[in-house]
Parts: C-alpha cells; structure tokens; sequence
C-alpha cells in the first residue's frame, strides 16, 4: 500500500506539472491552450494546405458553390478583402493551379466557400465539378495586390463579367456589413444569358435592402421579357450606372480578358486614368 501511495502522488505530480506547463507554457506566463493555435487564419502565402469539401451546391449547369472545411469551427481562412487564393489539384498526374476569390469571408468561420463555373477545357473548374464531400484540395495564398479599407473611396465602381462577379460580391458584402462604411457602390454585371447571373438572388437582396449599393445587368442574349441592358457594355452604360471619374472614386475590373482589355479602353476614353498592363492598388481603375 505505501509503494502504491508513493508511486499515485508522484504520478499525480507529473501530470499536475505537464497540465501546467501546458496552460501556463514554459515560462509561468498565461498562455491560451495549444489547440488555439489553428483558430485563427489557417492560410500559407507560399505553402499548400489541404482543405476537405464537405458541401456542393449546384446553382447551374455548370456552376457550383463549395464549402471546404478548416481545421476548427472557429478557423478562419485569413484572406484580406480583395486577395484571392491559389487552388491546385492534381491532373494527369502533374499539378494544376488556378486562382480564385472565396465568395465567403473571414465573417464566416470554421469554412470557406467558392463559386466556380466548369469549362469545359477548365482543369481545375472540371476537377472540382467531379469532387466528392471528403475529397481535398490544396490551397495557398493570400495571392493578389489589391486589398480593400472601408471607406477607400466614396464611391466604388464595378464592371463584372460572368465569374467575375466573386471579388466583387466579396468586397460588397463586406462593406454592407460595416455600418460605418459609407462606400457607394455601383455595378455592372455582364452575362451572356439570363441562367448565367451567378448569386444574383443575394445581390438582388442586397440592392433592395441597401440604398448605398446597385446593380444593373447586361445580357448579350436576352430573354423576350428582358428590361435590363443588351449586347455590350457601353459608354453609355458606363456613363448611366458608374459613378463620374473623379479623385475619391475607384473602379474595379474582373471578367474574360477580351472584355477586361474593351472596358479599360472605354474609361480611359470617359476620363478615367487608363489601366496598367498590370494594375497596381493606387490605380483608378484596378484589374483583377
């Protein structure tokens, strides 16, 4: 029995001191439990990370939003509004890598979202179109020289085609959960048909629900009941619906590089500072 006793105090001393040195660390300072360490951004600048797909929503034909899952309900994927990430999948055997902006932020914790449109010669966009919940993808980042401050500018202007919608709805949304930014914004959002308006039932929500911010939409095939724009974005589209060029107003670019090359000639012609090759976050107009 005295062994016994012996042996359960100096056991019950050990594990007191490991608890201790767990919670207080090695310098007898307060210190957060180690698990806490994975609750805050999980995203590498250089290093892939693999992250699980746990939910698939199919918006389109050919369009879905996934949700992958980050290392604890209380995770966050640690991307600055206005960055993208780098997602890379395995195909034929070699490394594929393409970017992409979460249509989630850092708001929404514990997971991340995206909106992606398959094409048909997409190999990231048609590996992810044939993921399974359970299956993984590998993910850097934060990626991208842009980054957006409530209140930048007074008004923001958005000209978005097709996907090129997701860093503007990431950025919208950020700013109409911030009472304290008073940003304007307004958008263009070019489609070919009426079925390819991604998210829209979420900025319709948004444009009815905030007097700050609206959108209005252009189909190059509209049905016969269409009142919104037709064929290309214009002049005059850009004239009616973005805010005039001036010192406090920035506007933003992101769809198919034909139509990104078209618009930025078009705002230079409208008194907006021409677009660099490559855009840097001080332009007028920045290209994503």
């Amino acid at each position: 029995m005295g062994d016994s006793n012996g042996l359960a105090f100096i056991f019950g001393a050990l594990l007191a001191a490991g608890i201790a040195y767990f919670f207080l660390g090695s310098n007898g300072k307060t210190s957060s439990p180690t698990i806490l360490a994975t609750t805050g951004p999980v995203l590498h600048p250089s290093e892939y990370r693999k992250f699980k797909l746990t939910k698939k929503v199919v918006l389109s034909p050919n369009t879905a939003r996934y949700r992958f899952e980050l290392p604890t309900p209380e995770s966050t994927l640690g991307l600055p509004i206005g960055r993208h990430i780098q997602v890379m999948v395995p195909v034929n055997g070699s490394p594929v890598a393409r970017s992409y902006t979460p249509t989630s932020t850092d708001n929404d914790r514990g997971y991340f979202e995206l909106v992606v449109k398959t094409y048909e010669s997409g190999a990231v966009s048609s590996y992810l179109h044939h993921m399974q919940v359970g299956d993984e993808v590998s993910v850097r980042g934060p990626r991208g020289t842009f980054q957006y401050k409530p209140n930048m500018v007074r008004a923001l202007g958005m000209v978005a085609g097709g996907t090129g919608i997701t860093p503007m709805y990431q950025i919208i949304q950020h700013i109409l959960a911030n009472p304290e930014d008073k940003t304007r914004v307004s958008v263009v959002f070019a489609n070919v048909s009426e079925e390819d308006i991604l998210l829209r039932e979420q900025l319709e929500l948004w444009a009815a629900d905030h007097d700050q911010f609206d959108i209005h939409y252009v189909l190059n095939n509209p049905p016969a009941e269409w009142t919104g724009g037709v064929g290309f974005v214009s002049k005059e589209i850009i004239q009616e619906y973005l805010p005039a060029p001036a010192d406090d107003v920035k506007v933003l670019l992101c769809g198919p590089p034909p139509m990104v090359k078209a618009m930025g000639v078009l705002l230079g012609d409208l008194g907006y500072e021409a677009p660099r090759v490559i855009s840097k976050p001080d332009d007028q107009v920045f290209k994503f």
